[in-house]
């Protein structure tokens, strides 16, 4: 009904142009007038695919077929699909819970295409520990996420989501082992939420030994030396690996060259 409206209002407006000619800038007048008949015209074709839209989809049989099938161009069958690099960046696990850059990392992961041709890169701006050890517990969960996606195809392929979904999980499910299953998946990842959510305090708890242990030696090298040992200790408040080495990223309690826009680049 607007498109009706407009163009009545169009068609009113153009024919008035055309009717009252400007005599003083007959040139001015004639370009004005092509610009704004051309732009109606322009408008017109837009709406058209309004009165008669399209909505398309992808058909995944016919992609199995033509890239995933044997053929005289592709005699073994082996997949021809394009290799599709992800790049998911986050910036600070304390704004950005872990968990939610988890689920989506799995959600990923799990995508119906073919192993091999799928590529996932976490970007962490922050250089956060946390935000790596949360993404090598999700990496460790997807041994039993993938496959139970691909085995039942759950839909949506999101953990947090499709636990939560209202409704007979069971629906559509042909397999006999899917209650089983799914139950003893539902299990993992309350555990991995578990892990995830402790994080922080492991770290911290880790760290805090570490500090403790290098205090403790320096203490002593102090009294080897014969140093004052009434000189206050100066331990950087570093953060740890789980290998006892320094975080080359950022630390909770920042320093030099350990904190936020100031440190080593990291590529694991």
């Amino acid at each position: 009904l607007l498109i009706v409206v407009r163009l009545v209002v169009l068609a009113f407006f153009l024919t008035w142009r055309v009717k009252h000619k400007n005599e003083d800038a007959i040139w001015l007048w004639g370009m004005s007038v092509v610009c704004e008949i051309w732009f109606a015209f322009s408008w017109i074709l837009d709406q058209m695919p309004k009165l008669c839209p399209i909505n398309r989809a992808t058909d995944l049989q016919v992609l199995k077929d033509k890239f995933e099938m044997p053929s005289p161009s592709n005699p073994t069958g082996r997949s021809d699909l394009p290799g599709i690099d992800f790049f998911v960046s986050t910036a600070d696990p304390e704004k950005e819970p872990p968990l939610v850059t988890a689920n989506t990392i799995l959600s990923i992961l799990a995508v119906d295409y073919p192993v091999e041709k799928l590529a996932c890169y976490v970007s962490d701006d922050g250089g956060a520990l946390l935000s790596f050890e949360a993404m090598a517990e999700a990496a460790s969960f997807a041994d039993i996420w993938v496959p139970f996606c691909r085995k039942h195809d759950i839909e949506p392929r999101n953990p947090d989501s499709y636990f939560n979904i209202k409704g007979d999980p069971t629906k559509n499910k042909r397999r006999s082992d899917f209650v089983k299953d799914r139950r003893r998946v539902k299990r993992e990842y309350d555990e991995f939420k578990v892990r995830i959510n402790g994080l922080p305090d492991s770290i911290r708890r880790r760290s805090d030994a570490f500090n403790a242990r290098e205090e403790m030696k320096m203490l002593k090298h102090m009294r080897e030396s014969g140093a004052d040992p009434s000189e206050p200790l100066r331990v950087k408040k570093a953060t740890w690996m789980a290998d006892g080495t320094h975080w080359p990223g950022t630390w909770a309690v920042p320093s030099n060259d350990h904190k936020k826009g100031d440190h080593s680049g990291i590529l694991q």
